[in-house]
C-alpha cells in the first residue's frame, strides 16, 4: 500500500519545456539584435570610488572593484584559483544504490552541454564544465548567489546552462516561504517571469531573514574608499612638500628702480606694477621644466625650496597598515594571500590552510546547483527516478609529488573497501579516476582480493630468513630459532 511519502516522492516532469530558454543575459536586447554589443570604456581606472560610491549602489560598485581595485581583484583571483577542483558526479536511485545506467545517461547529458556536435552552423560558444563552474563561483563572489536556467532544444535535450545575474532578479512572496522570481534587465523594459521549472538558484551564506543576497566582499567598499582618500591626500602632500620645489624671490627695490618714471611717481601704480611683474614671473617659471635653462635679471633671486629636508612630519605607515588590515578582513583573505605576510613560515602555512577552507566553501553551492540541474535533465531525458549527486574534490595546496604517499594510502583504503564489498567497482573508479569502470576491467567488489592469507611459521627460522620475525602475524607463535630449544626438546 502506497503511503503519503510515496506519493510525495513520485517524480513529475514537465510534458514540454520551452525551447531556447526564457531568461535573458544582461547584454541581450530584442530591439538591438543586429547591433554590436557595447564594449567597455577601459577607463574605469580613472573612477574615484570615494566619489562614485555615493551615486552607485553596492552591486555596481562591486562589479567595478572586481576589476579596478588591486586587493579585491587579488582576492577574487585567489578564491577562483584555489577553489578550482574537479567535480565528481554520481547517480543513485531512491534507495541510495549506485545507478550505472543513469550514470551513462548523465555522461551523455554533460557531453551535450560541453561538446559541439553540429558544425554546419556558424560560431557557437560551448564552455567547458570547468568554465561554467568558474562562472558560478564568480557570481557567488560578486552577488552572493547563483541563478541559472537549464535550456532545452525542441527535442527536449539540454543544450545550455544560461547564467542569470541575480542583481536582475526580483522576488515575490505569494505565500509564506513560497517565492516567485522575476527578471528585470536594463536592456528590456518588460519583466520576464522566471516561475519555470528550468530556473534554479543557489546561495552562499544568505541572510535567512531576506531572500536577497549581498556579495561577501561588500564590506570592503568603505575601507577601499578610505584607503583611496588617504592615497589621494598623499599625492597632494607629496607634490607640495615631498619633493624639492623652485622658489623665486622678487627684489621689489630693484624692480621699482627699473620701473617707468610715471610709475615711480604714483604709489598706486607702483603696487599694480609690482603685482603685474610677479604674475608674469610666476607664469614664466611655472612652465619651466628641469632640463631648460633659466635666464633672469638681478631683480629675481632663484633657489630651491626644501631641497635637503622635505617634510617628514606625517607618518602614514600606521594609517596604511590599519586600512590594509581592515581591507584584508573584509575580503575574507589572509595577509599571505594578498602578498603582505610578514609573520614567518608557520603563520603562512596556517593562513594558507584557513584560506583554502574558505575557498573550498564556494564549491558547496556550485555542487548543489549542478546536482539540481542535472537531476532534472536526467529525469526529462531518461525518464529516470534516480538523483544526481555532485561533490568537488577537496582543495589541496601541496604539489602532486608530495601528495603521492597520501594518495597511495587513500587508494589502499578504497581497495580494501572494494575488496570487502562496501563500495562497488564503479564507485571506486569514480573516486579514483573520475569515470566509470571500463568494460575491460574485472569486477572485484566483494571478492576479498585484499584479504591476506595466514602465514605458516612452522618452517620459518631466523638463520634462513632474517626477515622471518617480521612476517609473523601479530599474536601468532614466535618464529623458530636454532639458538632456542623447544620445551619438548629440553625434556
Amino acid at each position: 500500500m502506497a503511503g503519503p511519502l510515496d506519493k510525495l516522492m513520485k517524480v513529475l516532469v514537465p510534458s514540454r519545456v520551452k525551447p531556447k530558454g526564457q531568461a535573458q543575459t544582461n547584454t541581450f536586447s530584442a530591439d538591438r539584435k543586429n547591433q554590436v554589443l557595447t564594449a567597455p570604456r577601459y577607463k574605469e581606472h580613472l573612477t574615484d570610488l570615494f566619489t562614485s560610491r555615493q551615486a552607485d549602489d553596492s552591486r555596481k560598485l562591486m562589479k567595478e572593484l572586481f576589476v579596478q581595485d588591486p586587493d579585491v581583484s587579488a582576492a577574487v583571483n585567489a578564491f577562483l584559483t584555489v577553489a578550482d577542483t574537479d567535480p565528481i558526479f554520481t547517480v543513485r536511485d531512491p534507495d541510495g544504490n549506485f545507478d550505472r545506467q543513469g550514470q551513462l545517461e548523465l555522461n551523455k547529458i554533460i557531453a551535450t552541454l560541453t561538446t559541439r556536435y553540429d558544425y554546419q552552423k556558424g560560431f557557437l560558444m560551448k564552455p567547458s564544465l570547468r568554465a561554467m563552474s568558474e562562472d558560478m563561483r564568480y557570481m557567488l563572489l560578486l552577488r552572493g548567489g547563483i541563478g541559472a536556467e537549464l535550456v532545452f532544444d525542441k527535442n527536449q535535450a539540454p543544450t545550455e546552462v544560461r547564467n542569470v545575474d541575480m542583481a536582475t532578479v526580483k522576488w515575490y512572496e505569494r505565500e509564506p516561504n513560497l517565492f516567485i522570481p522575476e527578471q528585470e534587465t536594463e536592456a528590456s523594459s518588460d519583466a520576464i517571469p522566471l516561475d519555470i521549472p528550468t530556473f534554479f538558484v543557489s546561495f552562499f551564506r544568505r541572510d535567512p531573514t531576506s531572500i536577497y543576497t549581498y556579495s561577501p566582499f561588500v564590506s570592503s567598499i568603505n575601507t577601499v574608499a578610505a584607503r583611496q582618500q588617504v592615497i589621494n591626500d598623499l599625492y597632494r602632500i607629496m607634490q607640495i612638500t615631498g619633493y624639492p620645489r623652485m622658489e623665486a624671490t622678487v627684489l621689489e627695490e630693484v624692480l621699482l628702480k627699473n620701473a617707468p618714471t610715471d610709475v615711480q611717481a604714483d604709489g598706486q601704480k607702483q603696487r599694480e606694477y609690482v603685482d603685474r611683474e610677479i604674475s608674469r614671473i610666476q607664469s614664466s617659471l611655472s612652465n619651466t621644466s628641469a632640463d631648460q635653462a633659466l635666464v633672469h635679471t638681478d631683480s629675481v633671486d632663484i633657489k630651491m625650496f626644501n631641497e635637503k629636508s622635505p617634510s617628514n612630519a606625517l607618518n602614514i605607515d600606521s594609517i596604511v597598515n590599519a586600512l590594509n588590515a581592515m581591507n584584508q578582513a573584509a575580503l575574507r583573505s589572509m595577509a599571505t594571500i594578498l602578498g603582505r605576510g610578514e609573520s614567518g613560515v608557520n603563520t603562512a602555512s596556517v593562513e594558507a590552510r584557513i584560506f583554502s577552507m574558505h575557498a573550498e566553501a564556494l564549491n558547496e553551492p556550485v555542487a548543489e546547483m549542478w546536482a539540481k540541474m542535472l537531476t532534472m535533465a536526467l529525469r526529462v531525458v531518461a525518464k529516470s527516478e534516480s538523483q544526481v549527486h555532485c561533490k568537488f574534490r577537496p582543495v589541496e595546496l601541496r604539489p602532486l609529488t608530495e601528495l603521492e604517499p597520501m594518495l597511495n594510502l587513500r587508494a589502499a583504503r578504497l581497495r580494501q573497501d572494494l575488496s570487502d564489498g562496501i563500495i562497488t567497482d564503479d564507485e571506486y573508479h569514480l573516486e579514483m579516476y573520475g569515470r566509470l569502470r571500463p568494460d575491460s576491467a574485472p569486477e572485484l567488489s566483494g571478492t576479498g582480493f585484499m584479504n591476506s592469507s595466514p602465514v605458516d611459521t612452522s618452517d620459518v627460522a631466523t638463520n634462513d630468513d632474517p626477515m622471518g620475525r617480521s612476517l609473523t602475524p601479530e599474536g601468532g607463535d614466535a618464529t623458530k630459532s636454532n639458538a632456542v630449544k623447544s620445551k619438548s626438546a629440553g625434556q
